[in-house]
């Protein structure tokens, strides 16, 4: 029998180890790879005291009131508590969640079939994207540098009524948590489309089971929820103050960088065109969070 070169190399290192020759002190070094429940885990710390896409509908209701409506405000409160407490109600997840969550990368290889776009940053790969340090998003997935998914696997009676939802205006009235969650993430990313993917396999007919639509930047309902989540955030660190909890934290120009996602040369020149709001102009060599992430928000 002949022996190839691989197979002769593997039995030296197997006769090596039983000959204790082997130096295994390095395979010990190694780091762990991260198990899907590690990386949960983490994104979900990374999340705490938040204001986040998916429950961006909470501080849209009522929009005519100058101040925030009573949703708003129960949600700036939960938000204060996990920064007061680092705890994070568990959620519920029943069997049509658990259904969508199975089913979310199907979803995304269908639509990269029938599209031709491919989509990326999705499953394990999917990541908390900040603007500013406490306003953010976890796109389903990413398309180039221009676009993102958000995918929905929901039980069949839900499919079929967005199967009716024909544009934006439509799944805005229809279904606004998502549509609310859609424009933050534009909003969030930069990015100019969005696609909304709703799927459901179980469809006899292969044209119902995937339903798509190109959602695009709404510029006055982004400053709408820009003003309210200026709002939800002055709210939430009232009361954090009032629980003697500071939210006055100095950053360093490192923190600074990695906020603007920008170099020294870039933050010097903001600085010296004046483009920075007054509490950071009358302070300028005191840089706080609470003003930077009313920068970021409004830059």
């Amino acid at each position: 029998m002949k022996i190839t070169t691989e197979t002769n190399s593997t039995m030296n290192f197997e006769q090596a180890i039983l000959n204790q020759t082997v130096d295994l002190t390095q395979l010990d070094q190694a780091t762990p790879l991260e198990t899907s429940e590690q990386k949960r885990q983490q994104w979900l710390k990374e999340r705490l005291g938040k204001f986040t896409a998916s429950e961006f509908y909470r501080v849209v209701t009522a929009p005519s009131k100058a101040d925030l409506p009573v949703g708003a405000i129960t949600y700036a409160n939960e938000k204060a508590v996990e920064r007061l407490t680092d705890y994070l109600e568990p959620g519920y997840i029943s069997s049509d969640m658990q259904w969508g969550m199975d089913h979310e990368l199907d979803a995304i290889a269908l639509f990269e079939q029938q599209t031709g776009l491919t989509v990326t940053h999705t499953g394990d790969d999917q990541a908390l994207i900040l603007r500013g340090s406490q306003v953010g998003g976890t796109p389903d997935g990413l398309i180039g540098s221009f676009a993102g998914v958000e995918v929905k696997c929901p039980k069949s009676t839900t499919h079929m009524k967005h199967l009716l939802i024909k544009d934006q205006s439509d799944l805005k009235a229809t279904c606004a948590n998502y549509y609310w969650q859609i424009q933050g993430l534009l909003y969030i990313t930069g990015r100019k489309d969005w696609h909304f993917i709703s799927y459901d396999p179980r469809y006899k007919h292969s044209k119902q089971q995937l339903h798509t639509l190109l959602i695009q930047p709404d510029e006055q309902d982004i400053a709408f929820l820009v003003q309210r989540l200026r709002l939800a955030i002055h709210y939430r660190d009232e009361l954090l103050n009032t629980m003697h909890q500071s939210t006055r934290k100095e950053l360093g120009v490192a923190e600074l960088l990695s906020l603007f996602k920008i170099g020294r040369t870039s933050l010097w020149k903001l600085r010296q065109n004046q483009l920075f709001p007054q509490p950071i102009q009358q302070r300028p060599l005191l840089w706080l969070a609470a003003d930077i992430d009313q920068y970021a928000l409004n830059s």
